[in-house]
């Protein structure tokens, strides 16, 4: 047994909750002849998209059971059977791997490093297009992380490919990779399905950047501030949503704080750190951002518009990233804007036009999403699948 240092009461009773939980689902599954699958949650992100796999495969021969920690708590805490079960506490608890012994299927749409002894584990790819990631070496640790895994479901035959090419980027055997398959894009399908719910004006700027962390030399994060003060002078209403992990101590929710100590008493300005997107969408008229994948699913799902900041697009141009389908497509779905009054430019462009490019966003989701409104049909398919051969 290995012991940890327990550093505040916080802590010990995450382990304490998890060792129960292990406890409960133990004596939940030694009799159960069903298959076993497990969806696990572990961070505060978008998640009706998989809680949905779940509530559709309940009438098929299975026993599904949604998991959480501390930061999922709150989202997932009131579905049936769901469980207080943080899988990074596992290593200090004697015996967990016998406890989960009978663990078929462990499903997420994050990375994770742990998983039951002997399931077939499955990630759910978040991506909707082939975005950059952080840095080289992240990089390379996600795809040791990943070729771990033995299936990944992807939202489209593009990032089928950017998997496969990363892959043998970082040295790992075609062969020995996980399977990649094309299930279609559950976030995708899920948004367009609530926002049909939803009747309310399109007359917002939602300003979505990406992670502050990432290619710094490229991101708007230090031109966020000016970004919507001179949007907010221009009288348009906006709506600020910044990236989870700027939320963190990962990012730079200093910034955060700033952007909103700043605007916070302007009456045009809106603040959305909440898990779904679904309100912000359906309020807004267009979308800026960075590099942030959000830009596709926005575009996808709503047919408006997208303004790109590229604060630094001579020298990305000539980057070899500058080759993804996430920036051949920018213009397709909106705007690549150089600087601020570009920007402010752009946006008087779009306003002067009712359903800027509807029609060139509807036809590119059509080329590059295969199982539109179809993904959980699809993902449901390929878990019976792989059920069947265990």
């Amino acid at each position: 047994m290995k012991f940890i240092k327990i550093p505040n009461s916080y802590q010990f009773l995450s382990l304490l909750k998890t060792t129960l939980s292990l406890i409960k689902l133990y004596f939940n599954m030694r009799t159960n002849k069903k298959k076993i699958i497990f969806f696990y949650f572990p961070v505060k992100a978008y998640y009706k998209n998989i809680v949905e796999i779940k509530e559709t495969l309940q009438k098929k021969n299975l026993s599904l059971f949604l998991l959480f920690n501390k930061d999922s708590y709150g989202v997932i805490k009131n579905y049936k059977d769901s469980y207080f079960l943080d899988i990074n506490y596992l290593k200090y608890i004697p015996f967990s791997n016998f406890f989960l012994k009978k663990v078929n299927l462990f499903i997420s749409s994050y990375v994770n490093y742990v998983s039951p002894p002997n399931s077939k584990n499955i990630y759910i790819c978040h991506d909707i297009s082939d975005s950059p990631m952080v840095n080289k070496n992240i990089e390379r640790k996600i795809f040791l992380s990943l070729a771990k895994l033995h299936y990944i479901f992807t939202s489209s035959s593009n990032v089928v490919n950017y998997f496969k090419n990363k892959f043998l980027e970082f040295g790992h055997d075609s062969k020995t990779i996980p399977k990649l398959i094309d299930t279609g894009y559950l976030k995708l399908d899920n948004v367009i399905k609530e926002l049909k719910k939803i009747k309310n004006l399109k007359n917002h700027i939602l300003v979505a950047p990406t992670f502050s962390g990432q290619m710094k030399s490229y991101n708007m994060s230090d031109k966020l501030k000016g970004i919507i003060e001179d949007i907010l002078l221009k009288g348009e209403k906006v709506i600020f949503r910044p990236h989870p992990l700027d939320l963190t101590n990962k990012g730079n929710p200093h910034n955060v704080e700033r952007i909103l100590n700043k605007f916070k008493k302007n009456d045009n300005f809106f603040y959305d750190d909440s898990t779904s997107y679904i309100d912000s969408y359906s309020k807004a008229k267009l979308l800026i951002t960075d590099f942030s994948g959000t830009a596709y699913t926005f575009a996808y799902s709503t047919l408006r518009p997208v303004i790109f900041f590229s604060k630094n697009e001579k020298k990305f141009a000539k980057s070899e990233i500058s080759n993804l389908f996430y920036f051949k497509d920018r213009q397709t779905i909106g705007l690549v804007s150089k600087n601020l009054n570009q920007l402010l430019s752009f946006i008087k462009k779009i306003n002067k036009k009712k359903e800027y490019n509807k029609n060139k966003i509807f036809n590119l989701r059509k080329k590059r999403i295969k199982y539109v409104n179809k993904s959980l049909d699809q993902t449901n398919m390929q878990i019976l699948k792989i059920c069947k051969k265990l």
